[in-house]
């Protein structure tokens, strides 16, 4: 029977043994907490600076830590619940500390939820070994906790004094946060995640980024509100100067290297691109990452929205994008009697392009499973090479305007610490460190590719019939550590952009956050289409932007992706276009049995075509683009063949496939 409350067993439960152990989990805190920060710096000494220097981050972080370990009192199995809480905050700071070692931005909520995305290319950053110790050091663990757990002893919690503990943390938690936030000792927005994280802690920014997600209400959120931004749009020219095909090349990790000081190569590595700003619109352009975030770059461009609304550490490509659509520029010139192409040499997958891609408007999408003759650099990244012929084909896909929009790879890390055999490099001097001088060195090179891959694309539609822009621009510096003290010009968070036009187009240069560039660019021809890309267009471009300017641009956002869609009549602005993968169409045309074995003939098969027998994949060889063949596979009368285009990373995975194809019975 359970017995009541009474302030007499309450009194009981405060005795000194509950009251020791309590003091022990502060202490337990403050110990975990430094070795967090030790492990977020890399260093003893640095974690041990950084509680001296920033002493309330350092409490309040420690606060956030002694509330999750005050949970495991009200467990009956309290000491195992205690270790399991403190083994999870110890495991998230090692695998933050592992992946500093790859990229710049350190480890955040978002990351445990792109690891399908993760699983896609981590052959490219650890060697099998270190892989296979991986999973047997995690399925080692998984076994020592059940193994705790079953032996773990039973202890009958003081409620109580387990409540008024969690209760009492709960609350000073709570009091501290809103008086911390409001006197700016902690940041509430993280325009820069690695400093947020140096000047914040471990602890409060990555629980920011499991508890912030998506843009929340903004205040003063109404259709009058919305109404009074669209109204400021009205003053923006209806004709348009002209109608260009549009190519927005986004580039892996590229930047100008001639910027880091103190070094000196043994040739330029970016001379083309250069060049290109000796005589072209250009200048700086402002990144949502540091060293990784491919896909937020890409969704600033695409989508002209800030996200330093978002979430903290948010892929927007992971969340909200993946399902439902946003208007884009794409959408936008869609709207302008624009075709629509995305292109990318890696696999469709990736951050869910091929779902994203559809949502932001793309009519066609030509991935790596859909290009010929790729070839690899030394890390197993395709060479951007392939793109010249594949925008090319997009172009001539269509009578109509184009707009199409790459995303090149080669330059990706993770960059080599020692030379690699066989890899062609570039000279550096000046950089001590041996292993950070071989990455340097193999970076460089794979740079002057991408370079070269630029000028290619330039000459070759300089000759091209109608009149057309490229934009290239790099999404993020290379994952090397930069340091802005290292930087001669720009910041740790800019590359630059460069605007070719293959007619006379005059140069106005001019320094763009990434989430303007396309209404900046659009704006010079003349297209005002699309809400956001117009709200743009009223306010100029600045690289800031003022907090009016902010809160407007913030609420359109929210109205379009979460709110009430006042903006658009309160309906979706735009509907999920049928994605198309690859210009060229993969066709069957024929099908032949010989010795047991099946041959398949065809047009535009890649190595990524599969045959299906009534729909399961068979053993397949990719002979040419006209020809696949399956040994050892006899064909019945009314059997179903096809052939299906399956992911680079995943073969269970179809992306698309032909027609069926139905065996006669003079071909059994």
């Amino acid at each position: 029977m359970k017995r009541p409350f009474s302030l007499r067993r309450v009194g009981k439960e405060w005795n000194r043994e509950n009251i020791l152990r309590f003091l022990g989990y502060i202490l337990a805190a403050f110990v975990i907490n430094l070795a967090l920060e030790c492990l977020s710096r890399r260093s003893f000494g640095d974690g041990l600076h950084y509680m001296v220097t920033r002493p309330w981050q350092f409490f309040y972080d420690s606060l956030i830590i002694l509330f999750t370990l005050s949970l495991s009192l009200l467990f009956r199995k309290r000491s195992f619940c205690f270790l399991l809480f403190a083994a999870v905050w110890i495991g998230l700071g090692l695998a933050n500390c592992i992946l500093l070692g790859f990229r710049a931005t350190p480890l955040t909520a978002p990351d445990i939820w792109l690891l399908s995305s993760v699983r896609d290319i981590i052959e490219i950053y650890m060697s099998q070994p270190v892989l296979i110790l991986l999973m047997l050091g995690i399925a080692a663990l998984i076994g020592v906790i059940v193994l705790l757990w079953l032996r773990a002893k039973k202890t009958r919690p003081s409620y109580y004094f387990a409540a008024v503990q969690v209760l009492l943390c709960g609350v000073i938690l709570a009091g501290f946060t809103v008086a911390f936030l409001r006197s700016g000792t902690l940041a509430s927005h993280f325009p820069n995640l690695p400093d947020a994280y140096d000047s914040n802690g471990f602890a409060y920014c990555f629980s920011a980024s499991v508890v912030t997600q998506g843009i929340s209400e903004p205040d003063g959120y109404s259709q009058e509100a919305i109404d009074v931004l669209l109204s400021e749009q009205d003053d923006l020219p209806a004709d348009r100067v002209r109608t260009p095909n549009f190519i927005f090349v986004q580039l892996e990790s590229f930047f100008d290297a001639n910027y880091l000081k103190d070094l000196t190569y043994g040739e330029n590595p970016v001379p083309n691109f250069e060049r290109l700003k000796e005589t072209c619109s250009s200048g700086l352009f402002y990144v949502p990452s540091i060293g990784a975030g491919t896909a937020n770059t890409e969704f600033e461009v695409l989508s002209g929205m800030n996200l330093d609304h978002f979430g903290v550490g948010e892929y927007p490509y992971k969340t909200v994008v993946k399902n439902r659509t946003c208007e884009s520029m794409a959408y936008a010139l869609q709207s302008a009697g624009y075709s629509t192409h995305a292109i990318h040499n890696n696999n469709a997958t990736f951050y869910s392009r091929d779902r994203v891609y559809a949502n932001f408007g793309f009519e066609t999408f030509t991935s790596l499973e859909y290009m010929h003759d790729v070839e690899r650099n030394p890390l197993g990244w395709a060479k951007d090479f392939v793109l010249t012929e594949e925008i090319l084909k997009a172009l001539r896909s269509t009578e109509d305007r184009d707009l199409v929009f790459t995303v090149s790879v080669q330059p990706h890390g993770k960059y080599p610490t020692v030379p690699l055999e066989g890899a062609r490099t570039i000279r550096v001097t000046g950089e001590e460190t041996e292993s950070r001088r071989a990455g340097l060195e193999y970076y460089l090179y794979q740079l002057k590719q991408t370079d070269a891959f630029v000028a290619r694309l330039v000459r070759r539609l300089s000759t091209f019939s109608e009149p057309t822009v490229v934009v290239f621009y790099g999404d993020h510096l290379p994952s090397f550590g930069i340091t802005q003290d290292e930087l001669s010009c720009g910041t740790v968070q800019s590359t630059e952009y460069v605007i070719w036009t293959n007619f006379h187009a005059k140069k106005v240069d001019r320094d763009v956050q990434a989430y303007q560039l396309a209404a900046m660019v659009l704006d010079r021809f003349g297209i005002h289409d699309g809400t956001i890309l117009r709200y743009h267009q009223s306010h100029g471009y600045d690289e800031t932007g003022s907090e009016t300017f902010q809160n407007g641009l913030c609420m359109l956002e929210y109205d379009m992706l979460y709110g009430k869609h006042y903006a658009t009549g309160g309906e979706m602005a735009v509907q999920p276009m049928e994605l198309h993968f690859g210009v060229d169409e993969i066709t069957l045309t024929g099908v032949s049995s010989s010795d047991g074995g099946l041959t398949v003939h065809g047009t535009n098969f890649t190595p990524y075509s599969v045959i299906l027998v009534d729909g399961e994949q068979v053993p397949t060889e990719y002979i040419d683009e006209q020809t696949l063949a399956a040994a050892d596979t006899l064909l019945s009368p009314g059997e179903v063949l096809a052939v299906a285009q399956v992911s680079a990373t995943d073969t269970l995975k179809i992306l698309s496939q032909t027609p069926d194809w139905i065996v006669p019975a003079e071909e059994s």
